[in-house]
């Protein structure tokens, strides 16, 4: 039977871990810069609710837009999943554009409500948050 010396089977142990924790921590880390994914929720091409991925900063950051042709007062709210608002505001843009920015860890549920003042308008846009952590961990022998 072949014997290892100890300081050979340490070598070994050592580089293999700084294998693995390099592609952990690298894996982790791209995740963060990567390019957000664009997730668009239409209803009668005036109001559009986008997620707009995950910042460096770790939180989730969703555009919305709503197409106002003619100036109108309307309440934009943002609930969650109690249904407590964590924004509420009044605006008249007729271009109407803002992006939301939210901690990652503290929402599981979103609600985007926007209703018109004068008009009888209202649109509601649930998101639903489910954040997953995914280990792959490969160990061989050499």
């Amino acid at each position: 039977m072949k014997s290892l010396s100890i300081n050979a089977i340490a070598k070994k142990f050592f580089a293999g871990s700084f294998i693995a924790a390099t592609l952990f921590l690298s894996a982790n880390a791209n995740a963060a810069i990567a390019k957000p994914v664009t997730i668009s929720i239409n209803a009668d091409n005036k109001v559009e609710v986008k997620y707009t991925g995950v910042d460096q900063y770790n939180q989730l950051s969703f555009n919305v837009k709503y197409n106002n042709p003619t100036g109108t007062a309307f309440y934009l709210t943002v609930l969650d999943e109690n249904g407590e608002a964590l924004y509420k505001g009044v605006y008249a843009d007729k271009q109407f554009d803002k992006t939301f920015k939210l901690p990652k860890s503290e929402v599981s549920k979103l609600t985007f409500l926007i209703e018109g003042g004068k008009e009888a308008f209202k649109q509601k846009f649930d998101v639903n948050i489910k954040t997953q952590v995914v280990e792959d961990v490969v160990v061989s022998k050499s």
